[in-house]
């Protein structure tokens, strides 16, 4: 599943392997020696480039050679073959070697291993060293050097195993089982073949993995995740949980706990960190689909979830929970979403010749501070923060210290540069919701309260075969609808069917809503190939839908078959007025049908349709 952001860049944290990329070459780099490969004779090219499988040497020289110059292989691959010489063997000064190889160790159609790192994808310190006749298997990334060299790319590849002799796991992995899909996940030792496969960096695509918790592990009450390492037996080869969050990516309860020989399922991007850990991308970039067959909502790991790991203005985190918050981020991290923050000035950072009628810089919003009690210490930088419902500043002294407000916006880990990188716990595009006990207009609708909510966006509602709250009195819902039971979350989901002759609109009901920031949510998965999706908004005056939707940009074409894909989009809704919320399918030539569910609408924190 990939999940589709179309409002906001979402940073995650990439590692990547470098130990040989400063590494001065040790000789000059040489040109392929004569053989039947640099004449295109390739018979007897076989394998498929996994660990199952590998190439031998005469296909992965055939697939380099066919690379453009310079060009690297989109991947990393498996393959083997016998050492036929030797250019630089495993030494402690550089930590890899460099060498040729063959299928049957002569000089015919050699390959060109250079600079590999040793077994287990590590800097060589000690151990069995190569020999001319060896048989290896490497794992790596090739180009097509100046057009005349097939080699491995630098720093890439490393040797996998010395005549079957492996690096890596303390364990053996058994056998690998599973497509990584969520009605075929893998196990542990099918991810972790995978993961030797993806390499050290995290995979783009997600993937499902199940196996039983190999020891006791509790969630980190600050960053409201958990590390597990699974296995498919007790005592196995490993695959570990990093940082993965609760169900459907959402904070984990504080205390959650997993227990040893648990059921655990997780989903996320994978990678084999550092070449020698297979695991999940962390910061919670993956999460627990189930424990012992349950939601983490649902009782999963014997926790049900507790109060305060999410924010309203009715329940606003404290300044120090905001702070944890903030400093788990990156660095220059923005978090996507916006949190309601309680606490008392403790200082203002502007000037009272900056904002006011008379003053020269006119201003129209503050740099102030504040924090639980008051005081200078434990403080949140609130940097350029708007007044009540996001009005203007006009005058200095709207705001005064020991001022308590309740503030919306997002947080950042900032780091400043231009003062010795010191660290700053921010909150950005912010405003005043509270203040000293009261609201302004209309709190969390941005001044007005005048708004509508709805429920029954998990389609699990039904009437005379239609989804309740999904039938709209005007036409902005264009679409014929039924009920599937492929659903992501609970018994059911919608199907909407696409049309050659005409976009089709699945509409939610007509909703009064107030001007402001709108975040939607669903899940999508398509019944063919070929199709695009559009999500969007249109205004109903008198009944009637404007002929003008606003949509995201561009269509959305790459909804998969066989699993289910987040799509995400926020929205600036213009003034209060009624509207209703569309996903269009777009007319094809061979009509596409969706399935669509878990559809969520949020506006500051508040949930409009659930």
């Amino acid at each position: 599943m990939k999940k589709v952001f179309y409002s906001m860049l979402m940073l995650a944290a990439m590692f990547s392997f470098t130990a040989c990329e400063d590494v001065p070459s040790p000789y000059d780099v040489p040109t392929q020696p004569g053989g039947g490969g640099q004449d295109g004779d390739y018979a007897g090219a076989a394998g498929s480039g996994t660990l199952a499988d590998p190439y031998n040497t005469t296909a992965i020289l055939k697939l380099t050679t066919a690379l453009a110059a310079g060009a690297e292989s989109p991947e990393q691959y498996y393959f083997k073959g016998k050492i036929v010489s030797i250019g630089e063997e495993f030494g402690t000064q550089y930590g890899n070697a460099t060498f040729y190889i063959s299928d049957d160790g002569t000089s015919t159609n050699q390959f060109y291993v250079f600079q590999a790192l040793y077994l287990g994808n590590k800097r060589y310190s000690s151990g069995t060293n190569i020999k001319v006749g060896d048989e290896v298997v490497i794992c790596g990334k090739t180009t097509n050097f100046k057009g005349n060299t097939p080699e491995t790319v630098k720093g890439s590849a490393y040797v996998y195993s010395i005549n079957g002799e492996t690096g890596g796991s303390d364990q053996p992995a058994g056998e690998a089982k599973g497509t990584g899909t969520k009605d075929d996940p893998f196990n542990v030792a099918g991810a972790i073949a995978k993961c030797q496969q993806i390499g050290s960096n995290p995979s783009t695509d997600k993937y499902y993995v199940k196996g039983i918790a190999q020891k006791d592990a509790t969630a980190d009450a600050t960053y409201n995740n958990i590390t597990v390492d699974i296995a498919d037996t007790d005592g196995g080869a490993k695959f570990t949980c990093f940082q993965v969050a609760g169900t459907d990516g959402k904070p984990l309860p504080s205390g959650f706990a997993i227990k040893k020989g648990d059921e655990v399922v997780v989903y996320g991007p994978i990678y084999n960190y550092k070449g020698n850990t297979p695991e999940t991308e962390g910061k919670s970039a993956a999460y627990i689909v189930t424990v012992n067959g349950k939601a983490t909502g649902e009782g999963g790991g014997g926790n049900t979830p507790q109060p305060g790991n999410t924010s309203t203005i009715d329940n606003p985190f404290t300044v120090a929970k905001a702070l944890d918050t903030a400093n788990a981020l990156s660095d220059n991290e923005t978090t996507t979403e916006e949190f309601y923050i309680k606490g008392k000035v403790s200082r203002k950072a502007n000037t009272a010749d900056e904002i006011g009628p008379n003053s020269s810089k006119k201003y129209k919003d503050m740099n102030y501070y504040i924090s639980d009690d008051g005081t200078q210490s434990k403080e949140l930088y609130v940097y350029r923060g708007k007044y009540l419902d996001g009005a203007d500043f006009t005058d200095f002294e709207q705001l005064k210290e020991n001022d308590e407000v309740v503030v919306v916006g997002k947080l950042q880990k900032y780091i400043d540069t231009k003062n010795g990188n010191a660290v700053v716990l921010e909150l950005k595009e912010s405003k005043i919701v509270k203040l000293n006990g009261q609201g302004g207009s209309g709190g969390e609708q941005g001044g007005n309260s005048d708004f509508e909510t709805g429920d029954n966006g998990t389609f699990e509602a039904w009437t005379d075969g239609v989804p309740n709250n999904w039938k709209t009195t005007s036409t902005a819902g264009n679409a014929t609808l039924s009920q599937s039971t492929d659903a992501h979350g609970g018994n059911y989901s919608c199907l909407v069917e696409g049309s050659t002759a005409a976009n089709k609109r699945l509409g939610y009901k007509e909703l009064k809503l107030a001007a402001g920031t709108y975040t939607v949510k669903f899940y999508a998965k398509a019944q063919s190939e070929g199709g695009s999706l559009r999500p969007g908004f249109v205004d109903v005056v008198n009944g009637k839908a404007n002929t003008s939707y606003t949509y995201i940009n561009g269509y959305i074409d790459n909804i998969g078959t066989n699993e289910w894909t987040l799509v995400e989009a926020t929205f600036e809704i213009p003034a209060a007025a009624t509207y209703c919320f569309v996903i269009m399918n777009q007319k094809k030539s061979t009509a596409v049908n969706f399935l669509i569910d878990d559809f969520t609408v949020t506006s500051g924190g508040k949930s409009i349709i659930k």
